[in-house]
Parts: C-alpha cells; sequence; structure tokens
C-alpha cells in the first residue's frame, strides 16, 4: 500500500555522475574504410542539384481589345 506521507528514497531530482564508468567508450579505428555503397551515394549527393527544365509552349492570351 502506497503512502503518500512517506518520502521516497532516492528522489533527487540531480543527476548523479560516476567517472569511474563512462556510460559510453568510443572507440577509435582509423582503418574503417567505408564501405562502397556509401561512398557512391555521397558521391551522387555531392553533386549540384539542377532545376529540372522542360519544354515550354507559349500560348497567346490576347488583351482586352483581342480576346482569343
Amino acid at each position: 500500500r502506497l503512502n503518500i506521507n512517506e518520502p521516497v528514497e532516492h528522489d533527487d531530482p540531480r543527476p548523479s555522475y560516476n567517472f569511474e564508468f563512462p556510460v559510453y567508450e568510443a572507440v577509435e579505428e582509423e582503418d574503417e574504410e567505408i564501405p562502397n555503397e556509401i561512398r557512391r551515394l555521397l558521391d551522387r549527393e555531392g553533386k549540384a542539384i539542377q532545376p529540372h527544365e522542360e519544354a515550354m509552349e507559349l500560348i497567346n492570351l490576347g488583351n482586352d481589345e483581342e480576346k482569343k
């Protein structure tokens, strides 16, 4: 049974730091090579993106005096 008047143990909102045991240790590998598929995608992404151009047909809508 939960009693709301009793204090809760370890209810400290501040994080506790333990530098003896890091959460994450990154392993750096200098000899790691990028797979060919990823290298190809990166090369493709590096190219400049050009706007799409298509042939345009001009249509004369006329003016107020000469309606088409």
